[in-house]
């Protein structure tokens, strides 16, 4: 087995027990034990949202510096090389986290007018969680080069999710008392740290690696173009979160953060074939024809989409005796279902066009759009959230206008560059099917007199499985036909 099929596999497996222990925890365990301390939830999933927004921010794109600069030199050199890289990193936590020692309280304390008490009362774990994940992602940059994303995933699926689901089921039975559950959430994200830092202890640079200063400049270049491309991305996947906790008080969150789940479990074939994708086009990119690259980005976004959209049609049919089974808050969030399952969709279908972009000679147009993208969300949030009033299901709504908006700007761009686009005809048809299936068995709960569980997994699987079986007859999926001939010879 190659170690690209190795890692591949691993983090496949990672990412299904992830995927599943996330779901434990999210649907069932932490509403169940936050009940009556929402605020608390909230907090947390703000402390990890402007994690990742710094942790974006303060490394000055040093992570991608590592990941497109050092496979270029020889192993010899590579420690001279990478020395330089975390100088520029280092100096940016550094920087960073004593902007946010000196500013941070009163900074933090007005990310929510209604939880400013207990926004102060942390201000020590959200510079702790920032520095954590700023030194995160660069042994995540530094594992990846060796090859070694199975191992990232594990880390991040299963360990994170893992002990997220044991300190909400030891809160839930009381054996946590919720005043030391941030600081053990805190500590779960220390030993992931420690975790990738021993599995990348063998990427630091020696003592003894001088760094070769002419190479300082293009690789601080390419750090700051990361910086702003590559982190206005994360940016605005986080603002979400940010903005709800500011305009709604923290307490919502995590009503959004149900709805927000659920539609996200949309993207899992996305999730599964994203880096398989990825790789490919980087591979082909430059020597391959446009008609080529095309073709494979007609058939990436043709089987994402029809995956996805059966897995939609499938949760929104039983949607209705699902809710059943969640405590009263976090009921009549199927809005934000809908949304967010039809923004993961919309990207599913561009997977292929973005590596594109970002992988050809014109991956700088990126930096335009992903600027545009943080202030577009920015606005649509504003507009939905405060002016026009209408709670996480405004907030719901402009992250499908923002992804919209975004991955417009990307066909647009790749097909007036390459003249490449995803679509086929197919993709009509498919999307009629999904959505008929969907809305014909979204019953009422108690339409099949059994419990909720049964009746939301029954009408889950028959639309799901009409969809897949339809678009299978129309020829919709080869692939299937041919892996299911590959193994039965008499397959018609």
């Amino acid at each position: 087995m190659s170690v690209i099929a190795k890692q591949s596999g691993l983090a496949s497996i990672a990412l299904g027990i992830g995927l599943m222990l996330g779901a434990a925890n999210t649907m069932f365990v932490l509403p169940r034990a936050f009940e009556g301390n929402e605020a608390v939830w909230g907090l947390l999933r703000i402390m990890t949202s402007w994690g990742m927004i710094c942790s974006s921010i303060f490394p000055l794109g040093a992570p991608p510096a590592i990941l497109r600069f050092l496979s270029r030199y020889p192993q010899a050199e590579q420690g001279k090389h990478l020395k330089a890289i975390l100088l520029i990193a280092g100096f940016g936590i550094v920087a960073g986290l004593t902007m946010i020692s000196i500013w941070g309280p009163a900074w933090i304390a007005q990310m929510s007018e209604q939880d400013t008490i207990l926004l102060k009362n942390n201000v020590g774990g959200f510079i702790t969680i920032i520095a954590i994940m700023s030194l995160m992602a660069l042994f995540r940059a530094l594992l990846t080069l060796k090859l070694k994303t199975g191992l990232i995933a594990w880390v991040d699926e299963v360990w994170q999710k893992g002990s997220y689901l044991m300190l909400g089921g030891a809160l839930l039975l009381g054996h946590l008392p919720l005043e030391y559950f941030i600081p053990a959430y805190i500590a779960s994200w220390a030993i992931s740290l420690i975790l990738l830092a021993f599995s990348a202890r063998r990427t630091i640079p020696s003592t003894g690696d001088t760094i070769d200063w002419k190479q300082f400049r293009p690789l601080a270049n390419f750090s700051l173009f990361s910086l702003f491309a590559g982190g206005a991305a994360i940016i605005a996947n986080q603002l979400d979160y940010v903005m709800i906790g500011m305009y709604l008080g923290l307490e919502e969150v995590p009503v959004y953060t149900m709805g927000f789940f659920i539609g996200s479990v949309v993207a899992m074939p996305m999730r599964a074939t994203q880096r398989i994708v990825s790789g490919i086009v980087a591979t082909k990119i430059h020597n391959s024809s446009n008609a080529e690259m095309q073709k494979l980005s007609q058939n990436s976004a043709r089987v994402n989409f029809l995956l996805m959209a059966s897995i939609m049609a499938g949760i929104w049919a039983g949607f209705q005796p699902f809710q059943l089974l969640l405590p009263e808050k976090y009921r009549g969030l199927e809005i934000v279902f809908l949304c967010i399952g039809l923004s993961k969709i919309v990207s599913g279908l561009n997977t292929s066009n973005n590596s594109h972009l970002g992988f050809s000679e014109h991956y700088r147009i990126m930096l335009p759009i992903n600027l545009g993208l943080v202030i577009f969300t920015l606005f649509s949030n504003y507009l939905f959230l405060v002016i026009l009033d209408m709670g996480i299901a405004g907030a719901a709504l402009a992250t499908l206008g923002t992804v919209l908006w975004n991955n417009t700007w990307r066909l647009l761009v790749v097909w007036r560059k390459f003249r490449v686009h995803p679509f086929t005809w197919s993709i009509l048809p498919m999307s009629l099917i999904a959505l008929t299936v969907g809305w014909f068995f979204n019953w009422e709960a108690g339409t099949l007199g059994a419990p909720p569980l049964f009746e939301a997994i029954a009408l889950g699987a028959l639309a799901s499985g009409i969809c897949l079986v339809t678009f299978y007859v129309l020829g919709f999926f080869p692939e299937l036909r041919s892996a299911i001939k590959h193994r039965l010879p008499w397959w018609p």
